[in-house]
This record gives C-alpha cells, sequence and structure tokens, in this order.
C-alpha cells in the first residue's frame, strides 16, 4: 500500500448491505411508524468510517441489477436455492439511493450483470494507472483478484479494525 498513489474504493453495494441488515438481526432499528432502518444506519455507518479514515480519492458503489445474468443462460439454476431479499431490506432500498444520490456517491449497475463482475472490471481497468483498489467486501472470493495494487477491504466486525488483504497474505 502505496501513500504517493490515489486509493478507489468501490463498495459492494448489497454484500455491505446485508452485512448491516443481519448485524442488527436481533435487535432492529425500528421508526416509530414500524420502518425498518437498520441496513440503512448500517451501510451508511460503514461508508463514513471508510470516509473518515481511509480518505479516499474516489468512492463508488456497485450493485447487481434485477436482471438475470448471462451465468443464469449457461446454467439455469444459477443461484436458484437463495432465499429472496427480506421484505424490510428491500423496502429500504429506495432510500438507499436518495443517501447515496445525496453523498454525491456513484452508484454503479449494469442489466445482466452482478456487482462482482462491474468490480472486477474496475480494478483491471484502472490496475495500469497510479490508483491502489480497494474492493470493500466481505466475500472472499475477492481474493483472486488481489496484486500489488488490488487490496480486499473486509471490514471489521462491532469495535474491530477491518482486515485490509494484500497479495502476502
Amino acid at each position: 500500500m502505496d501513500k504517493s498513489k490515489k486509493k478507489l474504493f468501490i463498495i459492494d453495494g448489497y454484500a455491505i448491505l446485508y452485512r448491516a441488515h443481519f448485524a442488527l438481526i436481533r435487535n432492529p432499528l425500528i421508526t416509530s411508524y414500524g420502518f425498518h432502518t437498520s441496513a440503512l444506519f448500517g451501510f451508511s455507518n460503514h461508508l463514513h468510517k471508510i470516509i473518515k479514515e481511509e480518505r479516499p480519492d474516489f468512492l463508488v458503489c456497485a450493485f447487481d441489477s434485477k436482471e438475470k445474468t448471462f451465468r443464469h443462460k449457461i446454467y439455469s439454476d444459477y443461484k436458484a436455492n437463495r432465499p429472496e431479499m427480506p421484505d424490510e431490506l428491500q423496502k429500504q432500498l429506495p432510500h438507499l439511493w436518495e443517501l447515496l444520490n445525496a453523498m454525491n456517491i456513484p452508484v454503479l449497475k449494469k442489466p445482466g450483470y452482478e456487482a462482482d463482475d462491474i468490480i472486477g472490471t474496475i480494478t483491471e481497468s484502472v490496475s495500469k494507472k497510479e490508483i491502489e483498489s480497494y474492493i470493500v467486501s466481505g466475500d472472499k472470493d475477492f481474493m483472486q483478484l488481489i496484486n500489488d495494487k488490488i487490496f480486499l477491504y473486509t471490514p471489521g466486525k462491532r469495535n474491530s479494525s477491518p482486515m485490509i488483504y494484500d497479495e502476502k497474505g
């Protein structure tokens, strides 16, 4: 991690949103009128912590699109056993888009592709520049992308620090 290089943080949007939702599942945050806000609260806290502590030069959020991907054409049962997004989480999505828009954080989605595809494309496309990419996700599959300019930034749990995986570990 070279301090002289620009830093790009790419948030694996739904991974962080789900993480925030399930972190507070036993004691959810709910408004007086019954609206769940746990995922929004946790997600925005992650963003603020990254902005404050890591001071990225660039920050984007990548999300899966609703449409089926090319993987579904190859294998019809792709993600067939994955449960639907919980209703209380689904209802928070319009507010998430408003939050990201208000924070001026670009949202990247492309029909037929997953956030993983977008993240891989971005990290590869900037790898020849003097930019270090930090993939913010708990998904260890991203470790296959790690090199001297691409890192996996796994948010910490509760009061623990995040883990930053480089090519050595």
